[in-house]
């Protein structure tokens, strides 16, 4: 079987360099996934920094290398291609692909700067019958398909939902609203306020608030300023038990309705609770369901749609902090932009 012809744009962060780490044995960038995966060829990388470009050409025996995407689906022939720049740039970047009959894009999240240009992306790929799945890591990997299933199965009826983040709403609120939404459904309802613990971008701050979902289960959100130390928390309370998920490292705290007596309410006790998690990393997996739906028209695990309902989630919450207003979804598909590093 012939090799799926791979080019990354983008050779920053989740591109290229978080492979650099020499204690991160663990593939971590799209550059990664496609050089090591036995099914694609990663041929070329296109960047407007070209000591990017030589470093990580030298790093993956890629000799093809272009600073203008024109240029990178002018002179290689390509089926799928990853887009890792910045938002405002990505409905650009997916109608030249789309004009060289790309057949699959892999889209970094936010799936773009806002809903309209969201939106025609979406039907830019679906006119032209392109695979597009965007990176909201978490769908792709079995740690989260597995506990979705326990949540909607054995803690008994939701109470309540705590998520604690740092880092901008945009920049991981995005993961958050896709989790969130994967998990207990869609949302009907945002009210947000700028939260006294800053982002260190200014342009993307950190927001406290309140989602309801459809189905009435409300969700907090509490920021903290990570430059004193990383957290990313998510708490699930049910009628059963209370669980606490690390979304970094998939570490679970599980307590469990004590069967034995108390002399008042009912006490919560530790229980084991193991999920085995994949030696492949979820980015390496998301390029594997898309080299499947390429094959053989698998299902895709994150969406155009699913990207669209993400940003419109963080969209709300930001409306509603700067109006002192609930908002409520679905909002008006809109020019409104949003900024993310």
């Amino acid at each position: 079987m012939k090799k799926i012809q791979c080019a990354v744009i983008g050779c920053g962060r989740i591109g290229c360099s978080f492979d650099d780490a020499a204690k991160n044995r663990t593939i971590m960038t799209h550059a990664g996934s496609y050089f090591y995966n036995s099914k694609t060829n990663l041929v070329a990388l296109c960047d407007v920094d070209k000591s990017k470009l030589n470093k990580y050409g030298k790093k993956y025996s890629v000799s093809k290398l272009f600073d203008d995407p024109n240029e990178l689906f002018k002179n290689i022939d390509l089926d799928c291609v990853s887009i890792c720049t910045h938002a405002n740039s990505h409905l650009e970047l997916v109608k030249i692909a789309a004009k060289n009959g790309i057949k699959a894009i892999f889209l970094e999240k936010p799936i773009s700067n806002s809903l309209s240009n969201s939106l025609q992306i979406i039907e830019i790929c679906k006119k032209n019958k392109i695979k597009l799945l965007i990176d909201h890591q978490r769908r792709f990997d079995p740690f989260f398909i597995n506990l979705k299933k326990f949540v909607n199965n054995e803690i008994g009826k939701i109470q309540t939902i705590n998520i604690i983040y740092g880092g901008g709403i945009v920049n991981t609120g995005t993961h958050i609203i896709d989790l969130l939404r994967y998990f207990f459904g869609e949302i009907s309802s945002v009210n947000a306020s700028l939260s006294q613990n800053p982002s260190s971008n200014s342009l993307d701050p950190n927001l406290d608030g309140k989602i309801i979902f459809k189905n009435k289960i409300p969700c907090f959100l509490q920021a903290l300023d990570i430059s004193h130390y990383g957290f990313l928390e998510m708490q699930i309370f049910g009628t059963k038990s209370v669980l606490k998920i690390n979304l970094t490292n998939n570490d679970i705290e599980y307590r469990l309705v004590s069967k034995k007596p108390s002399l008042a309410y009912k006490t919560l006790e530790i229980k084991n609770l193991n999920f085995k998690k994949s030696k492949k990393s979820a980015i390496f997996l998301g390029v594997e369901n898309l080299v499947t739906s390429i094959s053989n028209k698998s299902t895709l695990l994150c969406t155009g749609q699913d990207g669209l309902k993400s940003l419109e989630g963080v969209i709300s919450l930001i409306k509603s902090a700067k109006s002192g207003q609930s908002i409520t979804i679905p909002l008006k598909i809109t020019d409104y932009q949003i900024s993310s590093k």
